[in-house]
């Protein structure tokens, strides 16, 4: 019987053990709750930063590619006008400028002069040519002539080269000196006939 006693005390040393665990465990579930939440809320937060950020990085990349190809097709369609500036400079350098052509020759002068403008408001200049080195990155060489100009020095301009934005609408078409036109001349002027 002593035993009994004994197990009879013990039981509800432990009933109370287990009654104070479970008034601890529910003190602190609350907690628990409350901190489970604010890390829920906290991880809402950065994901919702992350979220707004990666929105931002794809409007500016929109954006850039937007421009990127607004002007792709802006040089394309300016390109494109380019055979007919030619084609109107051409003209007005072979139309006779009196008689019955007189009229006809200032409405092409004022074609080539409304082309001018838009090509200023667009930004495209004409690459400078002659009496400038040649440069291959905006200059073609379609000759090479004995001149007095130095090796390398453009000399004459066959076809307008144009540029927009620091691209290269189209190449100027040149001949370029080979340095030997002064030597060539002396040569020739010390031979006797």
């Amino acid at each position: 019987m002593a035993d009994e006693r004994e197990i009879s005390q013990e039981e509800p040393e432990t009933v109370e053990s287990q009654e104070m665990e479970q008034e601890t465990a529910d003190s602190q579930e609350p907690q628990e709750d409350a901190t489970n939440w604010q890390q829920v809320a906290q991880d809402r937060y950065d994901q919702l930063v992350r979220l707004q950020a990666d929105f931002d990085n794809f409007r500016r990349r929109m954006d850039r590619e937007r421009e990127e190809l607004r002007g792709f097709v802006t040089g394309a369609i300016l390109k494109d006008f380019l055979p007919v500036y030619d084609n109107l400079e051409r003209a007005l350098k072979y139309m006779p400028e009196e008689g019955e052509a007189k009229a006809w020759r200032a409405g092409l002068e004022m074609t080539l002069k409304g082309f001018n403008e838009v090509f200023t408001r667009f930004g495209v200049t004409p690459i400078e040519t002659v009496g400038l080195p040649f440069d291959p990155r905006v200059h073609e060489a379609v000759q090479q002539v004995d001149s007095a100009e130095p090796e390398g020095t453009i000399v004459e301009e066959l076809l307008k080269g144009f540029q927009w934005r620091e691209q290269v609408l189209r190449a100027s078409l040149v001949k370029v000196s080979t340095g030997q036109g002064a030597s060539v001349s002396t040569e020739e002027e010390a031979l006797p006939e």
